[in-house]
């Protein structure tokens, strides 16, 4: 597989895990729901209460954001490699140039809620494809969450799913490679792994 370029997600796997969605959606009491998908139906007073409980959440998340291990040598590799790079995130704008800006990261692309429809709908991958002038079977979707396996599954794009020092989840079936740490993307670029 010849891949001309990488999506990254960014919490859990550019940065270390810092979201505990179960106490964001009970701060927002919105119980078991997709988060962005309650924001998107929600309006006037409800929207701004929960919208609110998210951006606090992003906030105290960039205050923490810390380097994932081996994120920083991924993206040198890549950049020296003249791979392009993309960021991919359900976050907001605020919150991505928020980390960027405080761990000095830079992509070539950087994808945020606000810009489309967010994960797991394939258009912001099919999108970031068109600007590299590829197609998507040759975009590599990295990510640590069963969005980004889905998002890269309907966009007919491989994954690579990181599995951060927990179990393989059910939904990493539908990933094409579970890595434990980032640097494995490495050897999948160099096709050392299948």
């Amino acid at each position: 597989m010849r891949i001309k370029g990488i999506i990254f997600d960014m919490d859990g796997t550019i940065t270390a895990p810092y979201f505990d969605f179960v106490s964001i959606k009970e701060e927002a009491g919105i119980g078991d729901v997709d988060m962005l998908d309650y924001l998107r139906q929600a309006t006037g007073a409800e929207y701004e209460r929960v919208h609110a409980v998210l951006m606090k959440f992003e906030e105290a998340g960039v205050a923490n954001a810390r380097l994932n291990r081996g994120a920083r040598k991924v993206l040198s590799f890549l950049a020296k490699r003249k791979i392009p790079t993309a960021l991919l995130t359900r976050n907001s704008r605020k919150s991505v140039d928020g980390v960027c800006r405080k761990l000095k990261l830079k992509f070539d692309i950087s994808v945020t809620r606000e810009d489309g429809p967010h994960k797991p709908a394939p258009e912001p991958i099919w999108e970031i494809a068109a600007r590299w002038c590829a197609k998507p079977s040759e975009v590599l979707v990295v990510g640590d969450y069963k969005w980004d396996v889905l998002c890269a599954k309907n966009a007919d794009a491989p994954c690579a799913l990181l599995i951060n020092g927990s179990g393989e989840p059910e939904w990493a079936k539908d990933a094409d490679f579970v890595i434990t740490k980032l640097t494995d993307v490495i050897e999948i670029i160099e096709g050392k792994r299948r």
